[in-house]
C-alpha cells in the first residue's frame, strides 16, 4: 500500500482520537460543573454535545480501520503490495491443525475456571469476612467460587467452539508474509506499524507437526495488550519458516 495511504489514514485516525478525548474532557467537565453549581441547560447541551463527539470519533474510527484493512488486504493479495512469501496449507494438514487445536484449548478451559474461581473465590472471602460465621463464609465463597469456575471453564469453550467452527469453513488456508504485516486467511495482522509491535516469533512443534507461534502488541501505558497466534508450517517450508523467523526477531 503506497506509503501516502498509509499517513493520511495515521493522521486521520489520530484526528479522531483527539475528538474523542475532547469529547470525554467536555462531558467530565460538564458533570463537574453540574454538580457544583446546578442543573443548565447549556449544561445538558455541551454534555450531549460531547457524547456526539465520543460516539462519532469511535464510528468513525470502525469504518476508517474497517475500510483500511479491507484495502490492505485486497492489495496484498493482488499482487499491488510486496510480501515476503505466501504459503498455501492444504485441507488435509488445515483441517488436522484447527481439531487438535480445538481439543487443546478444550483441555485449557480448566485453567479459565480456576483462575476466574480462585479471583472471585478470594474477593467473595473479603466480602463475607466478619458478616457471618466461619462455616457460612467457607460454604458461600464455595459456592460462588464452584459458580465462577463454571462460568470461567464454558466461557473458554465457547469461545474455543466458535473459532472451531469457524476455522473449519476454511477448506485451503493462505498466509502471505509481509514486512510489517501477515495476512492470515484475509485477516490482517499488524507485526510493526500503528502502535502494534510483534513481541516474538518462533518455529515449535505443536499439535504433530511445525508451527508458526508469534505475539503481538498493541496499546499505549498500562492499557497495552497482546495477542497470540499459531499458523501451520506448510510441508517442505521449514527453511522458510527459519528465513521468516530470522527477519521477524530482527524487527521484534
Amino acid at each position: 500500500m503506497k506509503s501516502e495511504v498509509k499517513s493520511r489514514f495515521t493522521f486521520l485516525i489520530a484526528g479522531l482520537t483527539l475528538l474523542i478525548i475532547a469529547g470525554l474532557s467536555v462531558c467530565i467537565i460538564m458533570l463537574i460543573v453540574t454538580s457544583t453549581k446546578g442543573f443548565s441547560l447549556e449544561y445538558v447541551i455541551l454534555f450531549l454535545s460531547g457524547l456526539v463527539a465520543v460516539g462519532f470519533g469511535v464510528v468513525a474510527i470502525i469504518k476508517q480501520s474497517k475500510a483500511y484493512t479491507k484495502n490492505r488486504v485486497e492489495e496484498v493479495m493482488s499482487g499491488n503490495e510486496a510480501f515476503l512469501t505466501k504459503w498455501e496449507i492444504d485441507s488435509k494438514q488445515w483441517a488436522h491443525f484447527v481439531h487438535a487445536k480445538y481439543q487443546f484449548e478444550v483441555k485449557e478451559s480448566l485453567g479459565y475456571g480456576w483462575a476466574a474461581a480462585g479471583l472471585m473465590g478470594l474477593a467473595s472471602g473479603f466480602v463475607f469476612w466478619g458478616k457471618f460465621d466461619l462455616a457460612e463464609t467457607v460454604i458461600y465463597t464455595l459456592l460462588i467460587a464452584g459458580a465462577f469456575f463454571f462460568v470461567g471453564k464454558q466461557g473458554a469453550i465457547v469461545k474455543a467452539r466458535s473459532e472451531f467452527k469457524r476455522c473449519s469453513q476454511i477448506e485451503m488456508s493462505d498466509v502471505y508474509f509481509g514486512k510489517s504485516s501477515i495476512i492470515f486467511n484475509s485477516k490482517l495482522i499488524l507485526v510493526d506499524e500503528f502502535g502494534h509491535r510483534l513481541k516474538h516469533f518462533s518455529i515449535q512443534d505443536r499439535f504433530n507437526m511445525k508451527v508458526v507461534e508469534f505475539a503481538v502488541e498493541s496499546g499505549l501505558g498500562n492499557r497495552k495488550s497482546t495477542r497470540n497466534y499459531i499458523i501451520p508450517v506448510p510441508e517442505g517450508k521449514i527453511e522458510e519458516a527459519l528465513k521468516l523467523s530470522s527477519y521477524y526477531n530482527g524487527i521484534a
